[in-house]
């Protein structure tokens, strides 16, 4: 279960990355990661490099440890591929799949992290020790399955998230910290998060730290192209 869920979690915890960096008059990007995942007393290691197409809207993970993988999102595709086993898997989503850098802001503000694109609305705002506090909730037809969702700015730097279940019980916390100014946009080089159950348990604690960021790169970079070998059977899954 640990190792299924290191390919989703990573997905959502990039998620807000690649957000930031929309607005940014960028081409590509690509960054190095390590992440470190903690549940149920087992903790495990996961290292690569991330790959983004803006106009595209295509991105690439390209993961070395434990396993050597890729993942290929676009859409509302998810494509993973396991190029030593020759394995290889294609998740269709129902919407658009939560990509990590994904191209969900469009004409947004940093404050909105893909929020508004999701059907989410600002519903209110307050200030304390300088932070500027955004409060948003879910739109109507999900406010069933959906929470609401806190943001905490300082400086034009996302600093904190905060995500409630639809009875108001918190769900998720992560902080963002090491700022780095890429383009427009300050981008988290450090995230910790804590994904907690019914009972305000911790389910799982992650720390995930991005280094040796290239923007724009001249040399064309293949592995944006990568699509899985047509000799392996790829297996979809609709979730």
């Amino acid at each position: 279960m640990l190792k299924n869920s290191l390919f989703f979690a990573i997905l959502l915890l990039i998620f807000l990355l690649v957000d930031v960096l929309y607005a940014a008059p960028l081409k590509t990007l690509s960054l190095d990661f390590r992440r470190e995942l903690t549940e149920k007393d087992k903790t495990e290691h996961i290292a690569g490099t991330l790959h983004y197409d803006v106009k595209a809207a295509r991105v690439v993970v390209e993961v070395t440890e434990p396993v050597k993988q890729i993942m290929v999102v676009k859409d509302k595709v998810l494509e993973i591929y396991y190029p030593v086993e020759q394995q290889a898997f294609r998740f269709i989503s129902e919407g658009r799949v939560p990509l990590p850098f994904i191209q969900s802001i469009i004409q947004s503000t940093q404050a909105e992290y893909g929020l508004t694109a999701i059907g989410y609305t600002l519903d209110k705002h307050d200030v304390v020790d300088q932070i500027l506090y955004t409060y948003w909730k879910p739109p109507e037809k999900a406010k069933d399955k959906l929470g609401r969702v806190i943001l905490g700015m300082h400086n034009d730097r996302l600093i904190s998230a905060e995500i409630k279940n639809p009875e108001g019980y918190i769900i998720g916390r992560s902080r963002y910290q090491n700022h780095s100014k890429i383009g427009i946009n300050y981008i988290p080089m450090e995230v910790t998060s804590s994904t907690y159950g019914e009972k305000s348990e911790v389910l799982q604690q992650e720390k995930i730290v991005y280094s040796n960021p290239q923007v724009n790169i001249e040399i064309p970079n293949p592995i944006l192209n990568f699509t899985i070998p047509e000799s392996v059977e790829v297996k979809e899954v609709r979730w």
